[in-house]
Formats: structure tokens, C-alpha cells, sequence
């Protein structure tokens, strides 16, 4: 099966899929190839030939991936035995990820079947939307592995539901997390940082003006339309527009204006601080880079960031991207839905053989080879064996120069099968189990807000966010003056509608539990 390479182009107002290596935007099946949703491959023999499901699975393409082929290859091979069914890899480059589920989850010929969720929307808004179907009856009849994993572990599950029914299904990985704050290690040097007092965002900020004034020609926040803080240490429901949140997660599940709160406005006194010593890239609403692409390309030399364990996640970050960087947590880690519903597999509801589609994604969770395929490529391609018997990239070579994204971790169902890279700790799943053991909850974890009531309401706010996040993110703006017109405008699209409604559902919840 050819890999599809998708990108946009924005041209004279018209929007044209490019498909690489397909000259006319189509895939090239045979004269006998009827069914563009099944394959027929031969027997060894070549005297039988059998059909199989192809189920459509994305990738995302940040560098070439020239070995995806390779990798479709070898998953086929389990596939086939294990699943009845064959898959099609379908890339997608990042910056379009977005852009391109939406148009590929609504039906047509180059639908997707099976696909993560990870930087696109939540499982509620793709159940709201029609863009993924409910999934018990398929875990009950093609998906007994994956029930199986989760024995013992419902709560986690059942973050994946909606209304009584699981429409996602979360990775088997972390399921909190932290925010860290990041550099690279020659200007922590030249600037003579002591991580271990590096702790929260005072701290960071102390850090970053040290960072900035022993190398006053280099910036230690990327300026970029992809954002630069996710806050780990509150609970916003898996809302990365913040539109009624938790800001005590631990101890109160009173739901308030992320915008008004006393942690927001703690928060922009710091960027008023990074703005005033220079912090930030420049010209920061003209990139949109992810942060840590930002950093490789130059553009800044630190991040904040966040990881399930910052100082297991920050040296591997390093390795993977060919970059020396240092850093510390500045938040104690935190488990909440949207902590665990950030890594989801779903069935999309114009997959013409979701039990097929189970069969792939049962696989891909419980099959060793087949998780470490998905996550990492081929051994003597993406990686070689050291004498441990972990992973490390060929000589010469990093994730920018490997044929697939290996170390892709969380992305893929179930990583924790697969081996470990040689910069991690050989016991790193157990450290995550224990962290998933020892990390504080959310007084809200497995709620899902069912924003159908508010729908005018969330996208009324969402645009008012989109006017005015970003600018105060910067301070490109007076932020005192910005944040009350901001507020005023939220509230005038609706935003106390969205707090009353989810406190009534929250509150509802938790009295059932």
C-alpha cells in the first residue's frame, strides 16, 4: 500500500488535498482492487488469495517519513494474522492535523477508520460531532484484550465516555502530568543555573532572566501561534479554551472563570515580566511551530512545556531532537480526564468494518511486535539494539533523519510493550505505573462535560478566545485593559451559561459516584 502524504495549500481562496507520490490526488489500486475498503493478497503459494479489511490509520508528519511503507509492511504482516484485516497508513503533516481529521472524518472516499485524537478535538466534541461512534459493543466482541488491560482500571476508561457510552479509549501510558520548563544546556551554563531550586513559575521566571542576560541575543520562550503553557496543575476539563474550569482540582470542584481567576492572574504578571526582559522570540502570532521545533530551528533556546516526569521526559526530548537541554518541573504532577483522554484511539462512524477496525486497535494494544512497530519503526532503520537491549538511533542520526517518527511514546495504544530507548531508565514503565499510583487526582476525573446545551455559547466564547488569548499570552497587548475587555466579551458570548451548566453536570456526577 502506498503511504499518503497530505498537505494544504491555500491558493487564489482554494483549498487542494496534495497527495505525495499519487500524481492525481487518488490512490493507484489495481483493475481487480473493486472495493477501495479491502485488499486481496495472495497466499504463499500464490495459488489463493484472500480479502482483507483495509482500515485507514493517520500518522503525523513532522519530518520525511520514508520508511512508512516498511513500517505498513511489517504491521501487515501481524495484521493479517492477528486482526483478519490489513491497514493503510495516512500521513498527515502537522501543521494540517487539525485541518485535515476534520475534513477526513466526515464521510467520503478518503475517510479514516481508526485514528488518534491527540491534537485535534476532545472525545466529546467527536461524539457531539458525529466523528467517532460508541465502541462497548466492538470492546465486548473484537476488543477482549483491551477490556483486559483495563481490568482494575475502569476509572481510567470511563474517561472515555459520553453519556453512559465509550467513544475513546485511552493509551496505556502516563496518566498525569507536569509542567517543566526547559533549555538548552550551554545557556544554563552561561548562566550558572541551579535546577534544583528551579521549582514553580517564580522560580522559572528567575531562571529565564539569569538565562536571557548571559545570552542576551537568544530568547528562552517560543513566540508561536502553537501555544507555550498548558496548565497541568488545574483541571480544565479537557478545554484548551479554559471556558469554566477547576483552579483547586485537589480540594474543590467549585467550576470558576479561568480568566478571572486568581491563578490567570497570577500567571500574566509573569508574562508581563518575560515580555519586559525579552523573553519571548519575536514576532510571535507569525510562527507556528511547535515549541520544541521552534527550539530546534533556532527561533528560542528554552520552553515551558509539560511530560508526564520532567526529569525522565526532558534528557529523552533532548536525545530525540538531537538538541543538550536541562530543565526541571515547575508543577507537581496531576491526574485529570483531560490528562488521560490526551492519547485516545476512536473508530470513526464511516469506517465501513469497525469490528475490523477493533480487531487492528486490539492488536496494536496487546501485540508486543506490532506496539513496537507503530511506535518505532524497524530495527536496523529507525533503531539499533545496544548490548541492554535498548533502542538508540543509528550513528548519525536522530528522529530528523530516521524514515519514521520513532519514539512517537504516548501517541500509539500502548507503548509500555514496547522497548526502551537507551537515554530512558530500563524500568521507565514501571515508573510510570508508579507515578499513575502516587499522583494526586482531580476531585473531577473521569467527568466529561457534554457541551451540547451551550453549543452556540462555546463557540461564541471560543471566538472570543481566539481574538484575545493569544495577544495577552504575549503581552502584545496592555495586558490589565485587554484581560477586562476580554472578560466583558466572554461574558457577553455566554461563558456563565457554559460555568452554570457544567457545575450543574459536575455536580450531578459526583453525587452518582
Amino acid at each position: 500500500m502506498k503511504r499518503r502524504m497530505i498537505s494544504m495549500l491555500l491558493t487564489a481562496g482554494m483549498l487542494t488535498s496534495v497527495l505525495a507520490g499519487c500524481g492525481d490526488g487518488t490512490d493507484k489500486k489495481t483493475d481487480d482492487s473493486k472495493d477501495t475498503a479491502s485488499a486481496s493478497t495472495s497466499s504463499a503459494d500464490g495459488n489463493e488469495e484472500t480479502d482483507y479489511p483495509v482500515i485507514r490509520v493517520p500518522y503525523s508528519i513532522v519530518f520525511d517519513s520514508f520508511d512508512a511503507d516498511a513500517v505498513e509492511d511489517a504491521l501487515n504482516e501481524i495484521m493479517r494474522e492477528k486482526a483478519g484485516a490489513e491497514i493503510e497508513l495516512v500521513g498527515i503533516e502537522f501543521a494540517n492535523w487539525s485541518t485535515q481529521l476534520n475534513l477526513m472524518l466526515t464521510g467520503g472516499e478518503n475517510s479514516l477508520d481508526l485514528f488518534s485524537s491527540f491534537w485535534y478535538t476532545s472525545v466529546n466534541n467527536l461524539a457531539s460531532n458525529g466523528q467517532a461512534m460508541p465502541l462497548d459493543d466492538l470492546l465486548e466482541s473484537d476488543g477482549q484484550g483491551i477490556l483486559e488491560l483495563y481490568d482494575g482500571l475502569e476509572d481510567y476508561l470511563k474517561c472515555g465516555e459520553i453519556n453512559g457510552q465509550i467513544y475513546g479509549i485511552p493509551c496505556i501510558y502516563a496518566w498525569s502530568s507536569e509542567n517543566l520548563y526547559l533549555c538548552r544546556t550551554e545557556d544554563a551554563e552561561a548562566a550558572n543555573i541551579d535546577w534544583s531550586t528551579v521549582n514553580d513559575l517564580d522560580s522559572a521566571t528567575d531562571a529565564m532572566i539569569a538565562l536571557k542576560e548571559a545570552n542576551p541575543d537568544k530568547y528562552f520562550i517560543p513566540g508561536s501561534t502553537d501555544p507555550y503553557w498548558i496548565p497541568k496543575n488545574i483541571d480544565y476539563f479537557g478545554d484548551t479554551n479554559f471556558l469554566g474550569v477547576l483552579t483547586d482540582p485537589t480540594n474543590s470542584t467549585t467550576v470558576e472563570n479561568y480568566y478571572e481567576s486568581d491563578y490567570f492572574k497570577n500567571f500574566v504578571e509573569h508574562v508581563k515580566v518575560w515580555k519586559e526582559n525579552d523573553i519571548f522570540s519575536p514576532d510571535p502570532l507569525s510562527n507556528n511551530q511547535p515549541t520544541l521545533m521552534s527550539m530546534n530551528l533556532g527561533i528560542a533556546d528554552g520552553t515551558l512545556g509539560y511530560s508526564w516526569d520532567a526529569e525522565s521526559s526532558i534528557p529523552s526530548t533532548g536525545v530525540q531532537n538531537g538538541m543538550d537541554v536541562v530543565g526541571s518541573a515547575i508543577t507537581e504532577p496531576l491526574a485529570t480526564t483531560g490528562d488521560v483522554t490526551t492519547y485516545m484511539w476512536h473508530i470513526s462512524p464511516f469506517c465501513k468494518n469497525p469490528e475490523a477496525a477493533m480487531r487492528v486497535l486490539n492488536v496494536l494494544f496487546t501485540d508486543p511486535e506490532a506496539a513496537q512497530i507503530a511506535a518505532n519503526g524497524i530495527e536496523g532503520l529507525e533503531y539499533e539494539l545496544d548490548e541492554n537491549g535498548q533502542m538508540k538511533y543509528p550513528e548519525g542520526k536522530t528522529m530528523a533523519d530516521i524514515g519514521w517518527p520513532a519514539a512517537s511514546m504516548a501517541y500509539w495504544p500502548n507503548v509500555t510493550l514496547c522497548k526502551t530507548w537507551n537515554y530512558e531508565s530500563e524500568d521507565i514503565y514501571q515508573q510510570m505505573k508508579e507515578k499513575n499510583k502516587n499522583a494526586e487526582k482531580s476531585l473531577a476525573l473521569g467527568f466529561q462535560f457534554d457541551s451540547s446545551k451551550v453549543a452556540d455559547q462555546m463557540t461564541a466564547c471560543a471566538n472570543v478566545v481566539s481574538q484575545y488569548y493569544m495577544p495577552i499570552m504575549y503581552g502584545e497587548v496592555d495586558i490589565d485593559s485587554s484581560l477586562e475587555e476580554f472578560n466583558k466579551q466572554l461574558y457577553a458570548a455566554g461563558l456563565q451559561d457554559i460555568i452554570d451548566e457544567k457545575q450543574a453536570q459536575l455536580d450531578a456526577w459526583l453525587a452518582e459516584k
